[in-house]
């Protein structure tokens, strides 16, 4: 647990950056498309495609083959992207590597992406690291920016934020604007500057501690400790920008930038809430703000417990510090005790809920802290009114035995009658416990269905069950690059399992060498 919250959870790009480059309408501004030049009018001509394909391809390989490495990587490039051959991942990393030993620096580059990734090679992000670095030393600006990553996440090499600014700033100086983008937030927050080591000695009258900040990987910083102004909004939906499906973004009229405020028409209203109920944070946390101010909505502070409670459920990094700040607010126990005292189900889960998350201790100076009986009860009543949410949580309570006797059996009746009464949050958790359990293909088959299915709507559930399963082969291939992109993703979004999944993948492969030993996280266990 210390460790995960000195890793708080980051954001890394790298999972994206081959798709990105493979998928990029324009090229010609990716290190790995330098060799192709932009169209011409040349291209207006017709010509046969078939025999100048292979035409290009037989001068490639007979360079390629001759020792060139500037043919090496394009016919690598050619093979990986399928241009005017067969595609073939192995077939294109073998030609890349081949360019990368000739020193070529854009193959060192693109050699580190397959190597992350997985794709062509064995999934290795320590040999991903020294072809970046090695890169980023003969100056390409992508590989300086992407070793800076590497430098704060403290998973290959040990965090250093003081290196990590040093090559931001070489990449950033000749224009990368990633890389301006990013030097600009550690400028702003003192990260590997002389302001981060005198607020480090503040704190201690040492050098040698951590400045006092939030830990993150791949520069998108999570801050929790945000207030209830715009500020929020402005988190939140950079949030979905990020990480919500197309849908979702679309629904928040979010293109590029979001916005500062929360803005909801009843179209996107609805998409949101159908992401929410896959088990997406970033929704549910949307939905809790947006009934927590009548956005959209009629204000509902229970309602909008309900919807931070899920959210927090669910991982999110925000919903916790939205949610306390709002429930120290002395309306906010006069509704939910009005409530409970009407016997609203919704009022009832909100407060077993809150004393489970050990947040009931923000009501007590309203007399609002209840016991352990009296917190089970409220969620019993809730179920016995078939309110999903408490449904659920009491199933989470007889999987966890909090409150109860452990039973495990009970937890999963308690969940098939949810997923009866329409959650698809609780399919989903029924589904990550079948790939962990479950022997029979037509149920594993069935169980992967719904965990694809949730995972493109923005469940973090599903994600981490996939990383699982193709981290161990259940039933889908052993890949452990998409395993580690799934567990990456979902540990950013706020996922402990993911994390430690994540880091237990590194250190099962760790090198000996003392570069890669992370000497202030106590190693995993393979």
């Amino acid at each position: 647990m210390a460790s995960y919250r000195l890793f708080l959870v980051t954001c890394f790009l790298l999972s994206a950056a081959f798709s990105y480059l493979l998928h990029s309408q324009d090229r010609s501004d990716s290190p790995i498309f330098k060799s192709y030049r932009p169209p011409s009018p040349s291209t207006l001509l017709k010509r046969s495609d078939v025999s100048y394909n292979l035409l290009q391809i037989f001068i490639l390989e007979r360079r390629a083959y001759g020792g060139d490495f500037l043919a090496q990587h394009e016919l690598g490039l050619r093979y990986l992207l399928g241009e005017g051959v067969e595609a073939d991942t192995i077939k294109g990393a073998f030609w890349i590597q081949r360019a990368a030993e000739g020193g070529l620096t854009d193959a060192l580059y693109n050699l580190g992406i397959l190597y992350f990734n997985g794709i062509g090679v064995e999934w290795n992000p320590f040999k991903a690291y020294r072809e970046f670095l090695t890169s980023a030393q003969q100056g390409s600006p992508e590989a300086q920016y992407i070793l800076s990553m590497f430098l704060t996440e403290n998973l290959v090499v040990p965090q250093n934020w003081e290196e990590a600014y040093r090559w931001l700033k070489e990449s950033a100086g000749v224009g990368y604007g990633p890389a301006k983008d990013a030097l600009a937030e550690f400028e702003q927050r003192g990260l590997g500057t002389k302001r981060a080591d005198t607020e480090a000695k503040s704190d201690s009258g040492s050098a040698s501690k951590k400045p006092p900040i939030k830990q993150t990987l791949g520069f998108v910083f999570q801050d929790t400790d945000i207030d209830t102004s715009s500020q929020a909004d402005a988190a939140l939906l950079k949030d979905a920008l990020r990480e919500a499906s197309p849908q979702l973004k679309r629904a928040l009229g979010l293109s590029k930038q979001p916005s500062s405020k929360l803005d909801l028409d009843t179209p996107g209203l609805k998409v949101i809430e159908d992401a929410a109920e896959e088990g997406s944070p970033e929704a549910l946390s949307i939905l809790g703000r947006a009934y927590e101010r009548g956005v959209g909505v009629k204000k509902d502070l229970v309602l909008a417990s309900v919807y931070y409670i899920r959210a927090s459920r669910m991982s999110s990094l925000r919903a916790p510090a939205l949610l306390a700040r709002m429930i120290d607010r002395p309306e906010y126990f006069r509704e939910l005790k009005s409530r409970v005292e009407q016997d609203d189900p919704d009022a009832e889960f909100a407060w077993a809920a809150l004393a489970a998350l050990k947040l009931d201790y923000l009501l007590a100076k309203y007399q609002g802290f209840i016991t352990e009986p009296q917190a089970l009860e409220f969620l019993t009543k809730a179920v016995a009114a078939n309110h999903v949410q408490a449904t659920i949580e009491l199933g989470l309570c007889y999987y966890a035995g909090r409150w109860v006797p452990e039973n495990r059996e009970q937890a999963l009746a308690l969940w098939n009658k949810a997923a009866s009464l329409g959650s698809k949050e609780a399919r989903t958790r029924l589904a990550a416990l079948a790939v962990r359990s479950e022997s029979d293909s037509t149920k594993l088959k069935q169980a992967i269905d719904v965990l694809e299915s949730a995972a493109q709507r923005g469940s973090v559930l599903a994600q981490v069950a996939l990383g699982y399963c193709y981290e161990t082969g259940t039933w889908l291939p052993k890949k452990a690059g998409e395993a580690a992109r799934l567990y990456r993703s979902a540990a950013q979004r706020g996922s402990q399992d993911a994390y430690f999944a994540l880091r237990r993948m590194h250190d099962r492969i760790r090198p000996k060498e003392k570069e890669f030993q992370l000497n202030d996280f106590e190693q995993l266990d393979p």
